[in-house]
């Protein structure tokens, strides 16, 4: 049976185009799910890739800030591919209902972008996001409202593969919440999704990259790729069962 090969990471923005473009050129995916992606550098990623995108703004990053992310304008999630594409939509589950302009981790919207993606006659429904925030991974009340709404918009699909940063460590709370709907695909012997060279805190070891999927869904030759991003990639083949 065909199964469709996904690639999902946190790019950090502007910063490490030059690190990734070229590892994912060679593992060519099918579907790219990407999050801190700016607007203004899509041109280029998909020239790069191949691909078209389709994108999302969180926030808008329009001033200097302490986390040295460059000043670029509209940044959020993006999905990639050149496969045939149909019921494109996105949902909010939590931040502001206008965009807001970025100064801290949580000046943003909270969303879900999904399309269903063909390839050999199956569609897959294929989600990205980039959940929310919290100092430390310690679970916060913020996001236990969150993840309450998104749980519902989870729960709406039979089928779903939902990729992405989740901002919640493997073996705590949060993360054993998703868990409860959906399951994770990142092998267990991975200790952490988290680039001990590129991340501005080093070495947290933390799993909080992964590709989620209910049942029904298999993710076979899950790997993980480092020195890409402050967030290492994760890439895997998501097949029917």
């Amino acid at each position: 049976m065909s199964s469709l090969r996904l690639l999902t990471l946190n790019i950090e923005g502007h910063k490490h185009l030059d690190r990734w473009l070229p590892v994912v050129q060679k593992l060519k995916p099918d579907v790219v799910c990407l999050q801190e992606v700016f607007a203004a550098d899509l041109p280029q990623i998909e020239a790069a890739l191949g691909m078209s995108a389709v994108f999302e703004p969180m926030s808008d990053i329009r001033v200097v800030n302490e986390y040295k992310i460059h000043p670029l304008g509209h940044w959020g999630v993006a999905q990639l591919t050149n496969l045939p594409t149909r019921k494109q939509h996105t949902q909010q589950y939590g931040g502001e209902n206008i965009l807001p302009v970025f100064h801290r981790p949580n000046d943003s919207q909270r969303i879900v972008l999904l399309q269903e993606i063909n390839k050999v006659g199956l569609w897959y429904p294929i989600a990205t996001t980039h959940f929310t925030w919290s100092k430390g991974g310690e679970l916060s009340q913020l996001q236990l409202e969150d993840f309450g709404r998104l749980a519902q918009i989870i729960r709406t699909f039979d089928k779903l593969v939902l990729c992405g940063d989740f901002n919640a460590p493997r073996g705590g709370q949060l993360f054993g919440l998703f868990e409860s709907l959906l399951t994770d695909h990142v092998p267990q012997e991975v200790a952490t999704t988290i680039d001990p060279d590129l991340h501005y805190a080093g070495d947290l070891q933390l799993v909080v990259d992964t590709i989620f999927a209910t049942s029904g869904i298999t993710l076979d030759n899950v790997k993980i790729i480092s020195g890409v991003s402050d967030h290492m990639g994760v890439v895997g083949e998501a097949r029917w069962l």
